[in-house]
């Protein structure tokens, strides 16, 4: 009896006992929980502050910055989408002797922005011309970035790079630096609107140019920049935190998230589920494929962006065939797509007769090829190309190839998305 009576005591003790145990720890919980939702918070305000802060400053108006040497790396910020890409050339001989000259209309493929491009040509002083390039008609109805660029022979200043770089200084004395110049306009009007000084570049017609070069890259300024969750699962691949699969690559294994490669490419999905032996393992073997170009791959399936293309184009454009992923294939074009000359016949002789460039970015890059012929005449990646692939240089340079027209009929490259 006197058992039975201290259980009973013990029983009473405990469930008062128990329910305060069950308070603290819920209050404990919670108090973690709010600690890493607001970390998680300023984390995810710092990285849009980030992104923010990395794009290039907007004006209302035209604006025309100072005149420098050229630069031929297009820096493109991953949270402004790319509509509309564009590049025009107007031969020296039009430009002497018309003093306006109207080029290609320009739309966009899904027909949010319009506008018409114009070049003047003025007497400046002494036998020095000042280019002028104005817009007609623009149409906008949502905000975009339209960032313009005016330079003399700048695919001639990409090619004589590469002799620069190796040796220090140009092989051939008394050349000057061409120039350029950039503008940036807000476009968000619907009904059609004129700007009619966008940018002017002072040209010397003694000097020996042969066409003024034009590009336009159009921005979308509504799409939202890539999530912070993506750039925070980035981060933690980078530092191995929560992977569960591994890609095995020349002996080299990279961490990743088995969640986001299947959401990714439809292979990996199939490859990471059911029963096949890369869904047991947690490893996934890449054949034919470098560590460089798959750590970019990998990059991108994350991002949406890969910082350093390097010359993993058509590895990448490889995976993205192999794996599925059409964004990249797309992005990979797009990275091609204002190569300079060498550049690209380095990818045509690369590629060779197979179709992993496409119709479409092949012809592009032959048209820049063909378009600065005179400059790879006498350079050896045109001898070896020319041996290698005669029936290409044929096509390229026959008949029915891509001569390069002496009036501004149609532009070097038009891309829209």
């Amino acid at each position: 009896m006197p058992t039975i009576c201290i259980f009973e005591k013990l029983q009473l003790i405990m469930v008062p006992l128990k329910a305060y145990c069950a308070f603290r720890l819920r209050s404990n919980l919670s108090s973690v929980l709010l600690t890493y939702s607001n970390a998680v918070s300023w984390k995810s305000v710092a990285v849009t502050r980030k992104c923010r802060q990395e794009l290039p400053p907007l004006a209302s108006s035209p604006t025309t910055m100072a005149v420098q040497p050229a630069q031929h790396q297009t820096s493109r910020s991953p949270s402004m989408p790319l509509l509309l890409l564009v590049k025009q050339r107007v031969p020296r001989e039009v430009v002497r002797n018309r003093p306006t000259v109207e080029l290609l209309p320009l739309k966009t493929q899904d027909g949010r922005v319009a506008f018409l491009p114009r070049l003047s040509s003025s007497h400046y002083s002494g036998r020095t011309n000042q280019l002028t390039l104005s817009l007609q008609s623009c149409v906008s109805t949502t905000p975009t970035m339209l960032h313009c660029k005016m330079a003399v022979d700048d695919h001639w200043r990409a090619l004589k790079d590469k002799e620069i770089d190796e040796e220090g200084e140009s092989d051939e004395e008394g050349e000057s630096t061409p120039l350029v110049a950039e503008a940036r306009v807000l476009l968000h009007s619907v009904s059609s609107k004129d700007y009619q000084v966008v940018m002017s570049l002072n040209c010397s017609m003694n000097e020996s140019w042969d066409y003024v070069n034009i590009s336009f890259y159009v921005y979308d300024l509504v799409a939202r920049p890539v999530p912070a969750a993506c750039l925070q699962l980035h981060r933690a691949r980078l530092q191995g935190a929560h992977c569960d699969v591994k890609l095995v690559v020349e002996g080299v294994e990279l961490d990743a998230h088995r969640a986001v490669l299947a959401a990714r490419s439809p292979v990996m999905d199939k490859m990471l589920s059911g029963h096949f032996r890369e869904a047991r393992e947690g490893r996934v073997e890449l054949a034919d494929a470098t560590a460089a170009a798959v750590e970019k791959f990998v990059e991108f399936l994350y991002t949406d962006h890969i910082e350093d293309w390097g010359k993993c184009h058509l590895e990448l454009l490889e995976l993205a065939e192999k794996y599925m992923v059409p964004e990249l294939r797309e992005a990979c074009a797009l990275s091609l797509w204002d190569c300079a000359p060498l550049r690209a016949l380095e990818v045509l002789h690369a590629a060779g007769l197979c179709d992993i460039l496409g119709s479409k970015l092949r012809q592009r890059l032959s048209a820049v090829v063909v378009e600065n012929l005179k400059y790879l005449t006498d350079s050896e990646e045109w001898a070896v190309f020319s041996v290698t692939y005669p029936v290409l240089v044929d096509t390229m340079l026959g008949p029915s190839g891509l001569q390069a027209s002496h009036e501004p009929k149609k532009p070097i490259s038009v891309w829209s998305l």
